[in-house]
């Protein structure tokens, strides 16, 4: 693991290089180049696209970001009116109740990105006269594309990690990694350790699996007919499961579920802790929507143009 590159020393600071914020970097630069090389094959203004592409970032990071914070609106909420601490200066009271607002601490939901990036999708297209169905398949394979680099920041950094495993291609995340800390502070990691317990690498599993969705959605565009929407509908439809699936092996503390049922002698088989729920996560039955949605949409006709 390498999740700082390298950090220089400025003015008595030290300025890090964060793998992380490396690799988020080069998938959005992928995933745009790919999307504006399409448009223009398309017949597409070039620039226009660039546009989206920007709003659409913008709006996914922040609706992300908000979906984040109403799932896990009751921490929060107990950090702000926290009183147990003792007395607080107006700055601490301040700095607890905005703590939503630190972003560079982690905490993001890929639906509520992918939802807030669709609603503004849907009206640049309509603004621009372009049909929405044709916006969802130009940029689905560079959705596919960007998230796997971001999943292999996600293990730079530690993050997003999975459940103890007894597999040989299981990971131990060194002190100073996301997933160490945050396994410390549970009490997961045992006083003077180095390394966590060896676990699911779940972030190189999600990468794995956008990686073959992207080479899904690029072989099958020009098989798909010329259906307007085809191409996103096959990505959400190819995703919604392999999330479903990843979310049975995570073990960050930051999920929550809507219920908790464990299944042993799977999770025997996963080589995963017997003791440990594997539904239904949040992540899971956001999944569980999508395709209930997509299933629903189908039957009409699909995506709407």
């Amino acid at each position: 693991m390498f999740p700082v590159l390298f950090s220089l020393r400025l003015g008595g600071r030290e300025i890090a290089l964060h793998s992380y914020g490396v690799l988020i970097a080069a998938g959005l630069a992928a995933g745009i180049a790919l999307v504006h090389r399409r448009a223009r094959r398309e017949g597409l203004d070039g620039g226009r696209v660039l546009d989206l592409a920007f709003w659409m970032t913008v709006a996914g990071f922040v609706g992300s970001r908000v979906v984040y914070g109403i799932v896990n609106a009751g921490d929060y909420a107990r950090i702000c009116l926290r009183g147990d601490d003792g007395l607080r200066t107006a700055g601490a009271v301040l700095a607890d109740c905005t703590r939503i607002l630190r972003v560079w601490e982690g905490g993001l939901v890929f639906y509520g990105g992918v939802a807030a990036a669709a609603l503004v999708a849907a009206l640049f297209a309509r603004r621009e006269g372009w049909s929405f169905g044709r916006v969802g398949d130009l940029f689905a394979p560079g959705l596919a594309l960007g998230h796997a680099f971001g999943r292999i920041g996600c293990f730079a950094a530690g993050c997003c990690f999975g459940k103890e495993s007894t597999g040989h291609w299981a990971f131990a995340f060194p002190r100073g990694s996301v997933a160490f800390d945050e396994l410390s502070a549970a009490g997961a990691v045992p006083f003077g350790a180095g390394f966590t317990a060896p676990l699911h690498p779940t972030q190189l599993y999600e990468a794995v699996g956008e990686l073959a969705i992207f080479a899904v959605l690029m072989a099958a565009r020009g098989r798909l007919g010329g259906r307007r929407g085809a191409v996103f509908l096959l990505y959400v439809a190819l995703y919604a499961p392999l999330r479903f699936v990843i979310e049975m092996f995570r073990g960050d503390t930051a999920r929550r579920f809507a219920f908790e049922l464990q299944a042993p002698r799977l999770a025997a088989w996963l080589h995963l802790p017997a003791h440990e729920p594997l539904f239904l996560s949040v992540g899971q039955l956001s999944s569980l929507v999508v395709l209930a949605a997509l299933a629903r949409g189908s039957g009409a006709n699909g995506i709407p143009s």
